[in-house]
């Protein structure tokens, strides 16, 4: 597949993903379900040990496999961190042209892995830290003070302040965005990526946020078929968190997610190059570039373009700040 070097409306960004995760669609999926079974098989490891050692005992098999999931889940930003940046690598060797495998995708991301972990999570962790600490206060204002007006009014107070934190934390999810492809593709620090993301978000988070929602409503069909047969099996047994639905549950997870990150990660590298071109005219630098390699050749607007090796995509501007 060859992109056309133009700016592109948020139709033809989604078709367009579409397109790819069809034309692609083992490629993606593989490097995803990769990364989803690093936590699947601890998770159903784990569950069979409890199960062993609980000897059937529900309520205590529940307690200590509730335990593992959350376990599992706070470490999930790893391979899903890793999945993204590999899954962007992919899009871009595609989206410009040549072809490239699951295998050549993860070796791409192997020097700077630890990269797009901190991204992830410091992307997270700033968004949501001011809704976490509002969180905080309003539990100890409920449990330190008494029943009376002033509570009332603290407590609805604290309440407003969450409500707004999950708007801050939001937007400032939609500010840092292109991060990791940012990274990726640009060979920038932890930092300076989010720097990047910013400057190139800006103007059209809007957009972006239209997208989120567009793919929200999508990933919600896909895990909703996903996780059908899991729901059955937790209604026979009774709402009870037995070791085959714990097991149906995970396989639901695992897939859900193997079919849904790509799409995620697609469509933001793809948002992230018809930044590039809108704020910093890559389409001219890039046609440029092909001239000057290729002497006597004179390229056209709009024509399609190769490959360029992920990297060598360096930004007009280097934002300021700290790097890591």
């Amino acid at each position: 597949m060859r992109a056309e070097l133009r700016p592109s409306s948020l139709g033809e960004i989604l078709d367009r993903t579409a397109q790819m995760y069809r034309s692609h669609f083992l490629l993606y999926f593989g490097i995803a379900a990769i990364a989803a079974s690093t936590v699947l098989i601890p998770k159903l490891i784990g569950y069979l040990l409890v199960s062993f050692y609980t000897h059937g005992d529900a309520a205590r098999f529940a307690g200590i496999s509730v335990l593992i999931s959350g376990l599992m889940g706070l470490i999930s930003f790893l391979p899903m961190a890793l999945s993204m940046a590999a899954i962007a690598h992919a899009v871009a060797t595609n989206y410009l042209g040549q072809t490239t495998t699951i295998r050549q995708a993860y070796s791409s991301i192997r020097r700077r892995w630890y990269r797009y972990v901190l991204i992830l999570l410091a992307t997270y962790c700033y968004s949501f830290a001011p809704f976490f600490v509002a969180a905080v206060a309003t539990g100890a204002v409920s449990a330190a003070v008494r029943a009376s007006f002033s509570r009332n009014l603290a407590v609805g107070v604290l309440i407003v302040l969450i409500l707004m934190a999950m708007v801050a934390a939001c937007w400032w999810m939609l500010r840092w965005a292109l991060a990791i492809p940012a990274s990726l593709l640009e060979d920038l620090k932890v930092h300076r990526s989010l720097k990047r993301s910013a400057m190139l978000t800006k103007g059209a988070r809007g957009r972006i946020f239209v997208m989120v929602l567009l793919v929200l409503a999508v990933v919600t069909v896909i895990s909703y078929a996903v996780q059908i047969p899991m729901l059955f099996l937790f209604f026979v047994h009774k709402s009870q968190l037995t070791f085959a639905a714990q097991m149906f549950s995970s396989f639901g997870i695992f897939l859900s997610s193997s079919f849904v990150i790509p799409i995620w990660s697609i469509a933001l590298t793809l948002f992230y190059y018809d930044q590039r071109i809108r704020k910093e005219g890559y389409d001219v630098e890039w046609l440029m570039e092909q001239a000057a390699v290729t002497p006597g050749a004179t390229p056209l607007a709009g024509t399609s373009f190769a490959a360029i090796a992920p990297g060598s995509l360096t930004p007009q501007t280097e934002p300021p700040g700290p790097a890591i």
